[in-house]
């Protein structure tokens, strides 16, 4: 058994392959029905946010693991080869769990140090716990990352002041525009990204918000909030454009919700139009970028911020990285020790048998001792056994640690007679 990652993520993967690997809601039912029936996947997880689409697993052997899930991504999302092939990351063993831990502290994100993943991260873990299909070894995995990340977070501030990707875009807007005092938006979607950038456009001197959304019911309640926020309805987006300087669309939508036709129909050209899309899959029709007046940015475009970003936060990250190097020693040696946890624990039942029935017989001869004595002798002979075990046991786990725990499980069962023990699961 051993640890892998799959998957396709925004350093080696552009937007236009990342949305067409995206699981919305119905497709991750589906996804999680047909991997679980996969013979050499035992355990997983499924991590799918605007910046990957990868899946953390158990494998029986880890080629066909990762050829299972290579196949499952082309046929699932019916993708032909040449165009995701180059774009998978594999990772295995010590690199998989480095990679979990990185991800869970925000280190592997666009935005170095980002809250928004870790909660992620846990929301897919329970997902999968939910449906039974995680075990021993993800279990710990997820659960160790996470506190390592919370630990990272309070020890180095790595967060502080965190910059989501909503902020970012905030930030790339500013750069564009030498004052926001005097622009008009437009916000598709009411989620928390959406939410974030409305609150920081604010903060940025924005006074005029349009916010949209099919559903009005957290619309109504932004307006509420911010005397700076307006409703509009969801069908009238499209004549908006020519009232608007910028436009910020994050929703959850499977399908465009700007599309090149109708934002030809509306749009007059009068003024020109920054469009920031932050949605996975994309929200904006990319031939709406060759309109004149118009200028459209991704998420990927939002890289060159996110760069600065890392590089005030760099001290952290090195801090960070220290961190999470010495937890993934301690996760690794746990795991490496998998096969030899169950002969512990039955060396030490084996013990423990021999020695109760031994001191029954002996005991049983030396009633004329008050309780006091014979508590004594019990006591003596279960600590002489326990130290004859240290090292053994000792060395045990040592060689669990040093990737020889599966021989030396099988030569401490040979050699003491000891019941099949299970070993990785």
């Amino acid at each position: 058994m051993d640890i892998i990652v799959v998957g396709l993520n925004y350093k080696k993967t552009p937007i236009h392959i990342r949305e067409k690997v995206s699981f919305t809601k119905s497709k991750k039912e589906k996804a999680y029905e047909k991997i679980s029936k996969n013979h050499y996947i035992k355990e997983f997880v499924i991590v799918s946010t605007c910046n990957r689409s990868e899946i953390i697993a158990v494998a029986s052997d880890i080629d066909k693991g990762i050829g299972e899930l290579k196949r499952f991504y082309k046929t699932f999302f019916e993708l032909e080869d040449t165009s995701i092939e180059s774009y998978f990351i594999f990772l295995c063993s010590d690199d998989a769990v480095k990679h979990v831990f990185n991800v869970a502290a925000g280190l592997d994100s666009l935005v170095i140090g980002e809250d928004q993943i870790l909660g992620q991260l846990r929301d897919a873990h329970m997902y999968s716990l939910k449906k039974k299909l995680t075990g021993t070894v993800l279990n710990k995995l997820f659960r160790e990352s996470i506190t390592t990340a919370k630990k990272i977070k309070r020890e180095t501030r790595i967060s502080e002041k965190s910059l989501s990707i909503s902020t970012i875009a905030v930030k790339f807007i500013e750069k564009r525009f030498t004052d926001l005092n005097d622009k008009k938006v437009l916000v598709i979607g009411v989620g928390k990204m959406s939410r974030i950038a409305i609150e920081n456009l604010i903060y940025k001197g924005v006074k005029e918000i349009y916010v949209t959304n099919r559903t009005k019911g957290h619309a109504i309640d932004l307006s509420k909030r911010y005397d700076e926020v307006g409703i509009i309805d969801f069908k009238d987006r499209y004549r908006m454009l020519s009232t608007v300087d910028i436009v910020i669309s994050s929703t959850s939508a499977p399908h465009f919700v700007l599309r090149k036709e109708e934002f030809e129909e509306h749009y007059d050209k009068k003024n020109d139009l920054c469009i920031i899309d932050i949605a996975l899959p994309r929200d904006v029709d990319p031939e709406i970028d060759k309109i004149s007046g118009v200028s459209l940015y991704e998420l990927d475009e939002l890289k060159n911020v996110a760069d600065e970003n890392f590089k005030s936060r760099l001290k952290a990250a090195k801090i960070a990285s220290e961190i999470i190097i010495e937890d993934c020693i301690k996760f690794e040696n746990w795991y490496n020790c998998l096969p030899i946890f169950p002969v512990i624990k039955e060396l030490e039942s084996y013990g423990t048998s021999i020695v109760d029935e031994e001191l029954y017989g002996f005991l049983s001869r030396l009633k004329h001792l008050d309780e006091k004595d014979q508590k004594q002798i019990e006591l003596f002979t279960k600590s002489l056994v326990k130290k004859l075990f240290r090292t053994p046991l000792h060395e045990l786990k040592r060689a669990g640690e040093d990737r020889q725990g599966e021989l030396f499980a099988k030569i401490t069962k040979e050699l003491f007679g000891l019941m099949d023990s299970s070993c990785k699961k």
